[in-house]
């Protein structure tokens, strides 16, 4: 997504612990959106659809999959970004 409301710089110089205790305890609920923008009005809409989709258990994978990008150093805000 190019747009400017939610754009967010991407790259990482290096991993925080504090950031990755947020993705596995807080990230089953979305919250990890809100501390990665730093902004309710950028984040509130991805922790929305993270929430929802952990309702129907699919929310499970995307948390495990941002945490193992996070890992990587390649975390998104949008999923949709990973397969761009």
């Amino acid at each position: 997504m190019k747009n400017e409301e939610y754009y967010v710089k991407t790259e990482r110089e290096k991993i925080s612990p504090l950031f990755l205790l947020t993705l596995i305890f807080l990230g089953w609920l979305g919250i990890d959106k809100f501390v990665y923008t730093k902004s309710f009005k950028k984040g509130w809409k991805f922790c929305l659809v993270k929430l929802a989709y952990n309702i129907i258990l699919l929310g499970v994978l995307w948390n495990i999959f941002d945490i193992i990008q996070y890992c990587r150093g390649k975390y998104e805000l949008d999923f949709r970004d990973y397969f761009k």
